[in-house]
């Protein structure tokens, strides 16, 4: 702990080089900070009842999410979302209830711009990318598909944040 606070007190003077700061410390990334936006409820009506993500911040570099569905008085837990920054990149790692053996699949963030966030694994089989674009503060539009060869197979979830 003493060399830790030594290593925050020379860099942060600036008498030692940044490589002194301890592995286990990311940088601050300002892209996974715009992912905060997701913190909170999001759902969407359908004709079948309520689609719906739970994100939580767990630290400043990760935040989970809980992917559900309604049916009349039932909630189905269909998911469990990781999404984390490392010293690799930014993980999307997705756990599906029904799918994989419930084995976690971690898609890459390979893309951000204008809001949109894209998370590719062009090794699975489906789906090979999912997106996400902050439309406001209260609208958030969510996609999944084949890759950027076959856009056809298209998943899109549209939701609104919970009040």
């Amino acid at each position: 702990m003493k060399n830790y606070l030594t290593a925050i007190i020379l860099v942060g003077a600036g008498l030692a080089p940044a490589h002194f700061i301890p592995a286990n410390i990311t940088p601050a990334d300002p892209v996974f900070d715009q992912l905060y936006t997701l913190e909170g409820h999001w759902i969407m009506k359908t004709k079948n009842g309520i689609i719906g993500e739970e994100w939580t911040k767990i630290d400043s570099d990760y935040l989970q999410s809980r992917g559900y569905m309604t049916k009349g008085i039932d909630t189905i837990t269909t998911e469990r979302v990781a999404l984390r920054n490392t010293t690799e990149g930014i993980f999307y790692t997705s756990t599906v209830e029904n799918q994989n053996n419930r084995q976690p699949i971690a898609f890459r963030l390979t893309s951000s711009d204008n809001n949109t966030f894209v998370f590719e694994n062009p090794l699975h089989d489906y789906p090979k990318r999912i997106s996400y674009r902050f439309i406001n503060k209260d609208s958030l539009h969510a996609w999944i598909d084949n890759g950027k060869e076959r856009t056809e197979e298209k998943s899109a979830f549209r939701y609104s944040r919970a009040k």
